[in-house]
């Protein structure tokens, strides 16, 4: 089996060879680890948002920007995925599922170490049966302050890796590389929805997404409703699989917001609010996609479900 880690250390090393031509900033921990700010206390780029979702799915995917027309006055970039593993890339990397920290500095990792770690309270990598063993470690970050010498000696304990050999990348909610990276968890989101539903992604074969990065604003509130606003009700995913066609039915309207959604038609800041501002209060329905389709390789038929909803993106992103 490859190493996913190894596979993302030349997203890494093309970060660490000219950090500043990217707006970024790398420090070193006193334990040696290595800490890149992507976008927290440094400007970052287009460039840096897409090697960081890049090493989030473990660099497993083609990620590229692409074009998102709002309305006639209006249109954003959009970030595509195009992925043929999403149980490993997503499962056992992109989605973020390892706390780690205590106290004032707890946080929620996402990235490929997540596969070394295996930690029990990690419960989307129980997902996937892939495992990794590598003598480095890189984790994503979105917070808003720099990781210290403790977080990082925690991420080698659980690895197994030196401190020196502990990868960081971070950024905070109010830059591009975290607009970008949130909004490019489409094939995630879609995966662990169909799991609960019933039907394993396992028998995806291949699949795409794409959705808008949501426009950065320097209020952490309103950029948190904006990012997920951008996959609740602008995203949208592809799926060829090798599956029943009554499967299929079964579990596609469930995947879709418009349809499965207990507070479809809210922007996601006052859902938000309403959880008091807690991630884990909201309601786990309402992380779904806004649109799917899927292509059924054994008997040719196609399905979709959902819709974009442009006015409520419009409300989100213009306001």
């Amino acid at each position: 089996m490859f190493s996913l880690t190894k596979n993302v250390m030349g997203v890494v090393d093309e970060i660490l060879k000219d950090p500043e031509a990217i707006g970024c900033q790398v420090t070193r921990l006193g334990c040696g680890a290595t800490v890149v700010d992507m976008g927290l206390n440094c400007k970052g780029s287009w460039k840096a948002a897409l090697l960081f979702t890049r090493a989030t799915l473990g660099d497993l995917a083609i990620v590229q920007l692409g074009n998102f027309k709002l309305n006639e006055a209006y249109s954003f970039a959009a970030v595509e995925v195009f992925l043929e593993q999403p149980m490993i890339a997503c499962m056992g990397s992109q989605i973020a599922g390892w706390s780690l920290g205590e106290g004032e500095y707890a946080t929620i990792a996402s990235g490929p170490a997540r596969s070394q770690a295996v930690v029990d309270s990690d419960h989307y990598i129980h997902m996937t049966p892939y495992r990794d063993s590598y003598d480095r470690a890189v984790v994503c970050l979105q917070d808003i302050r720099l990781p210290g010498d403790d977080l990082a000696k925690e991420v080698a304990a659980a690895c197994q890796v030196k401190p020196e050999n502990v990868y960081i990348l971070i950024s905070d909610s109010t830059c591009i590389t975290c607009s970008m990276q949130v909004s490019a968890r489409i094939i995630e989101q879609s995966c662990h929805k169909m799991m609960r539903n019933g039907f394993s992604a396992e028998q995806i074969v291949m699949c795409r997404g794409r959705a808008p990065i949501a426009p950065i604003v320097k209020d952490e509130l309103k950029t948190m409703g904006r990012i997920n606003d951008a996959l609740i009700y602008g995203s949208e995913a592809e799926f060829w699989v090798d599956a029943k066609d009554e499967d299929i039915e079964t579990v596609i309207h469930k995947m879709v917001g418009v349809s499965s959604s207990p507070k479809y038609g809210e922007l996601f800041v006052d859902v938000f609010d309403k959880a008091g501002r807690n991630f884990f209060n909201v309601e786990v329905d309402v992380h779904s996609i806004a649109k799917c389709q899927f292509h059924n390789v054994n008997t040719g038929r196609s399905f979709h479900a959902g819709k974009i909803d442009y006015e409520l993106l419009e409300r989100s992103f213009l306001s």
